[in-house]
């Protein structure tokens, strides 16, 4: 799409340097037994194809899957892949905004419940049940080696920063040294954090 062209830039590199790519679990494609004095060549055609560095690269961004959903599933109930990318700059401006500007979660969004994307081993997943709305779910691994759990059965696709601030909140004032958002949410469980949402107010929290 525009000036990322990454399918045009795999085909440059694979037809010129014959290098052979893995597919990971989480979608990453990775070029193996790459000779060291070819490395400056694939970088430049990933950069003449709009394909940005990975220091460059939002790790929310990076991390993230969505599910093709519509209009191209029958059986989403809802958007994914067209809104994720939204949902991840919403997350980031909030992330900004308290004060956790390099905070790294681990996040999936599917159009519905079949969850082709994996979003229930996530950290923080949408799962779509209905036009505007989605299950929420916590807990996940960021290393994807737990399931989450289910937090919310309906969230307003329009409330993700009144819903997720209180959340994030709690993180900041209990979150133990260097534990990630997922393993935050799996100790402390889902009732706990209900509750401290409940009394929240919304822009009283920052780190």
């Amino acid at each position: 799409e525009g000036s990322f062209r990454l399918k045009s830039a795999l085909r440059a590199i694979v037809d010129k340097y014959n290098v052979h790519s893995i597919m990971s679990p989480t979608q990453s494609i990775i070029f193996r037994d790459v000779d060291p004095k070819d490395k400056d060549g694939i970088e430049a055609i990933l950069r003449e194809h709009g394909v940005a560095p990975i220091e460059e690269v939002d790790p929310n961004a990076r991390l993230a899957m969505a599910c093709p959903a519509l209009p191209l599933c029958g059986l989403a109930q809802g958007e994914a892949e067209r809104l994720m990318p939204s949902y991840i700059e919403r997350m980031r401006a909030l992330l900004d905004k308290m004060n956790l500007p390099g905070e790294e979660i681990l996040m999936r969004m599917t159009g519905c419940p079949n969850g082709c994307a994996r979003p229930y081993m996530a950290e923080l997943a949408f799962v779509g049940d209905g036009p505007k709305s989605y299950q929420l779910w916590l807990g996940g691994s960021p290393v994807l080696t737990r399931t989450a759990y289910p937090f919310m059965a309906k969230m307003d696709r329009e409330k993700l920063e009144e819903t997720m601030e209180p959340i994030l909140a709690m993180f900041i004032q209990q979150r133990m040294e260097f534990e990630a958002f997922g393993d935050f949410c799996h100790r402390v469980g889902s009732e706990a954090i209900e509750k401290y949402s409940e009394t929240y107010v919304l822009g009283s929290v920052t780190a």
